[in-house]
C-alpha cells in the first residue's frame, strides 16, 4: 500500500514537472516571437516579423490544452482556466489577423494585431501573476 501511495505521488509530481516544463517552453517560445515581431516592425524588416509569428503560434499551440493551463495555474486559480484559455484563442485570433493584414501590406492594422496579441498576454499575466 505505501508504495502504490508513493508511485502515485511519483507520477503526480511528474504531470505538474512536465505542465510546467511545457508552459515555460510555450511561454519562452512566444515571447522570442513577440520580440521578433517588434524588431521586424521597427526595423521595417517583414522577414523578422513572419519568423515572429511562427513562433507566436508555435507557443501559443503548446499553450493551448485546458489540461496544461490547468496544472501552471497557482492552486488559488486554478478556476480562471478559461481565462487563459480565451487569451490563448485570442492569441491565435490576432495571428491570423496580423498574417492577413502583413499579406494585405496593411501594416498599421498588422501592428494593431500585435498590440491585441500583447494585450492578451498582459491580461493573463496579470491574473496569474498578481498584477
Amino acid at each position: 500500500m505505501k508504495l502504490i501511495k508513493i508511485l502515485l505521488a511519483s507520477s503526480l509530481a511528474f504531470v505538474s514537472l512536465s505542465a510546467n516544463d511545457v508552459m515555460q517552453k510555450s511561454m519562452s517560445i512566444m515571447e522570442k516571437g513577440m520580440t521578433q515581431i517588434q524588431q521586424g516592425f521597427l526595423n521595417n524588416n517583414l522577414e523578422l516579423v513572419k519568423e515572429g509569428t511562427k513562433l507566436v503560434k508555435e507557443g501559443n499551440a503548446l499553450f493551448s490544452d485546458k489540461k496544461i493551463i490547468t496544472e501552471y495555474l497557482p492552486e488559488n486559480k486554478k478556476h480562471m482556466v478559461n481565462v487563459a484559455e480565451n487569451a490563448s484563442k485570442r492569441i491565435a485570433l490576432d495571428i491570423a489577423g496580423l498574417e492577413a493584414n502583413i499579406e494585405n501590406k496593411a501594416f498599421i492594422n498588422a501592428t494593431n494585431s500585435y498590440s491585441d496579441m500583447l494585450n492578451a498576454c498582459s491580461s493573463c499575466h496579470s491574473i496569474v501573476r498578481n498584477w
